[in-house]
């Protein structure tokens, strides 16, 4: 049981709102998310940042809108493997499913929740320091990872991140950013789509779409090598 379920009303809504302005490493993200396992206890929103579930449910939609998941899927930054449940409810055409993420303890909770299933497999991997095999998977879904600045150049860090996932991944990628002047609270490290979408193209010869709603802070993108 998680001591917060003790505190004040508004304490429990301070440490559940709090938001490092970024980190020196992708360990230290990890560190943060292992402590919000631990804080937070069942509480799965507050765990991963988001206001309610129900959020995260709507990129998922959007995210397999844009690239369907098939194959053999991999999710980078895949928290408590709560896509591998959104694939499974919507019967998507899935062999295998390899959830990475750089928090311990987060994995430990999603293990603990998908539970013995041959398709899934689940490993602690920062792609800011390591690579997947080329070519190793169909499809790959970046959700909710890249919002905070990492290192001293959060985007050549958010870079390489896409570039490897994008490498891994034969049929493509679809991933989420952040950008400024639809949320009251400043946002650490927003990107501008066109901008980010160009850069994209040029690093890794890929055909980049952008879906924007033009309400939420989040914006998504596929990228497909081109023809």
């Amino acid at each position: 049981m998680s001591f917060l379920r003790w505190l004040p009303e508004r304490w429990r809504r301070r440490i559940r709102d709090y938001a490092p302005r970024g980190f020196p490493d992708a360990a230290s993200c990890g560190a943060f998310y292992d402590a919000r396992a631990r804080l937070f206890g069942d509480d799965e929103a507050a765990v991963l940042e988001y206001s309610d579930l129900s959020v995260q449910e709507r990129l998922f939609e959007r995210a397999a809108a844009l690239l369907p998941p098939r194959g053999r899927v991999l999710d980078v930054g895949c928290g408590l493997g709560h896509l591998y449940d959104y694939i499974v409810r919507s019967a998507f055409d899935v062999t295998s499913y390899h959830g990475i993420d750089v928090s311990a303890a987060v994995l430990d909770r999603a293990v603990q929740r998908i539970g013995d299933d041959d398709r899934v497999h689940l490993a602690s991997v920062d792609l800011t320091r390591e690579d997947l095999a080329e070519g190793s998977h169909d499809v790959g879904y970046v959700i909710s990872v890249l919002g905070y600045p990492i290192g001293r150049d959060p985007t050549a860090s958010m870079m390489t991140i896409l570039e490897k996932a994008f490498a891994a991944c034969t049929g493509g990628i679809v991933f989420t950013h952040v950008m400024e002047g639809r949320r009251e609270r400043p946002l650490a490290f927003p990107t501008v789509p066109e901008e980010l979408a160009a850069c994209c193209e040029r690093a890794f010869g890929a055909e980049a779409t952008i879906d924007d709603d033009g309400i939420d802070f989040t914006y998504l993108m596929r990228l497909v090598r081109r023809e």
